[in-house]
C-alpha cells in the first residue's frame, strides 16, 4: 500500500498574560495548521496554494489572539470589580 504524505504549513503564536487571581505569569501556545494537498480546496473548488493556507492560518491566529485577549481583560475586570465590592 502506497502512503502519501503532504506538506504541512504550520504557525505558532503564544499568549502571555498575568493572572489576575494569583499574579503570576501564565501563557498559552497554540499551533494552526493544514495541509498542501489536493483534498483542502477554496471556496472555488481548486487546491489551495501555500499561499493561501497561510493567509488563513494568520486570520485563525489573529481572530484567538483577540479572544485571548478579551478574556484576560475581562478576568481582570472581574477580579477589579470583586476587590471593590
Amino acid at each position: 500500500m502506497t502512503r502519501l504524505r503532504f506538506d504541512e504549513v504550520s504557525i505558532k503564536r503564544t499568549f502571555r498574560w498575568r493572572d489576575p487571581v494569583t499574579g503570576k505569569p501564565r501563557q498559552e501556545t497554540k499551533k494552526f495548521w493544514q495541509t498542501v494537498n489536493p483534498f483542502n480546496k477554496g471556496a472555488d473548488g481548486s487546491p489551495k496554494t501555500r499561499g493561501e493556507i497561510m493567509f488563513e492560518l494568520e486570520q485563525q491566529a489573529r481572530l484567538w489572539m483577540l479572544r485571548k485577549e478579551n478574556d484576560a481583560r475581562d478576568a481582570a475586570q472581574r477580579k477589579t470589580a470583586e476587590c471593590r465590592a
